[in-house]
């Protein structure tokens, strides 16, 4: 008799571990897609061929993508739960991480250095040294800003940073970029595609009057300040709660996500990756998108795990940034 409910016992506790299995695995699959928020810019450029694969802008039956102008905008529907998934600069993960708007994570760097000086043809910038003295504009959201300071004061260079003219803040990147195809910024700091599309814009709209050169990649400056840690520009976080109740189903995104950097990065691809960063929304032109990719080289990159980890904790402290706990890392 014994014997028997012991038997029996054994037969409903595996019952249990059956149906409780079953349920973890309904609740992955029950997801119907994952809701990727991603960025005009390098951020977006590495999402292009995932977006192509995935039924373009449009999304499938595992994605459903946003493209997002300002990463105000994303956050605010990041911390709705509106979004799943999202690429931001990784300055203002950590803040919104540290400032516990919602709980995230961070999945992966997913950009490097895209950041360059570009001067009118009232200044003439052969090296940083010929920045003392100057004001620089550029935007007061994202990485450009604590970059360039860094830059800069690691440098030794005594000039001024503005995110403001005419009494009117430069939010984005692509703020700068209106303003110095207006010929308004003698000096300005932006990241590719827009310093592209920005110096294209002005051929032309054929205002003579109007003409900037490309001088300095921040990263030069970045070496010769002394600093050893890549410039990670970059990321993509999740919701913390999405992440761990669909960690099949993001692991599988970002082998996905991984896979498709990497094609976009690869210069052998680049006429496909051109169309396909045409196609998502990120760049108006395949011509503006051929020569954006090919001046970000390697910039658009995938780094997870372990090196994510200590690559970011290295970056938050060159920059000053207040480093979010261990949870904040995903692995």
């Amino acid at each position: 008799m014994k014997k028997l409910i012991s038997l029996l016992l054994i037969a409903v506790l595996s019952l249990l571990c059956f149906a409780a299995c079953s349920s973890e695995g309904e609740r992955e699959d029950s997801i119907e897609k994952i809701r990727i928020g991603y960025m005009a810019g390098p951020t977006g450029m590495g999402m292009a061929k995932l977006i192509h694969d995935n039924g373009g802008m449009e999304g499938n039956e595992k994605y459903e993508f946003k493209k997002y102008a300002d990463t105000g905008a994303a956050k605010a529907d990041l911390a709705a739960g509106k979004i799943d998934v999202i690429c931001l600069p990784t300055n203002e993960a950590a803040v919104y991480y540290n400032n516990s708007i919602s709980d995230i994570k961070v999945l992966a760097i997913n950009c490097l250095n895209s950041l360059y000086l570009l001067s009118d043809s009232s200044n003439t910038v052969n090296s940083l040294a010929d920045l003392n003295g100057k004001t620089i504009y550029t935007c007061k959201n994202g990485t450009p800003r604590v970059i360039l300071e860094q830059v800069l004061s690691s440098n030794g260079i005594n000039a001024t940073v503005s995110y403001t003219y005419n009494g009117k803040e430069i939010l984005t990147p692509a703020d700068v970029g209106t303003l110095v195809v207006s010929g308004d910024l003698p000096l300005a700091v932006m990241p590719e595609p827009i310093v592209t599309s920005s110096l294209l814009t002005i051929n032309k709209n054929g205002d003579t009057s109007i003409s900037y050169t490309i001088d300095l990649s921040l990263s030069d400056g970045w070496t010769s300040g002394g600093i050893d840690t890549p410039i990670a520009m970059g990321c993509i976080v999740g919701s913390s709660e999405f992440i761990s109740s669909n960690k099949t189903t993001i692991e599988a995104f970002l082998s996905e996500y991984k896979s498709s950097i990497e094609f976009i990065s690869n210069s052998e691809n680049r006429d496909s990756a051109a169309d396909y960063v045409v196609e998502s929304g990120v760049m108006a032109a395949k011509p503006a998108a051929l020569k954006a990719l090919g001046n970000l080289g390697n910039a658009i990159s995938y780094i997870d795990g372990a090196q994510m980890k200590t690559t970011l904790i290295n970056f938050y402290g060159v920059i000053n940034i207040s480093l979010p706990s261990a949870d904040f890392y995903y692995e």
